[in-house]
């Protein structure tokens, strides 16, 4: 299994550990600069804004991530997402 950067948004701490627990490396989202393969984020109402619950984002030729909303998942779904969603 591919081994991924991922930005995590505070207050995820359950999936922050399965994720390091599965051997990838966890950054906080709020801080980080670096580029990042995947970014899980919640509290964002996907009726209202434009997000759906996994989806590709295009952020230049070469700079595609998953962008997970993770909100309402339980820890073991939003890996689902991670290990099941590839962005090319």
């Amino acid at each position: 299994m591919k081994k991924y950067k991922i930005a995590v948004q505070q207050g995820l701490m359950g999936i922050s550990q399965l994720l390091k627990d599965r051997g990838h490396d966890v950054v906080p989202f709020e801080t980080s600069k670096e580029h990042v393969d995947i970014t899980i984020i919640s509290g964002v109402h996907s009726a209202y804004e434009e997000i759906e619950t996994a989806q590709c984002r295009n952020f230049g030729p070469d700079n595609k991530m998953l962008v997970i909303n993770a909100t309402n998942l339980s820890p073991e779904k939003v890996l689902e997402y991670v290990e099941n969603i590839k962005c090319s």
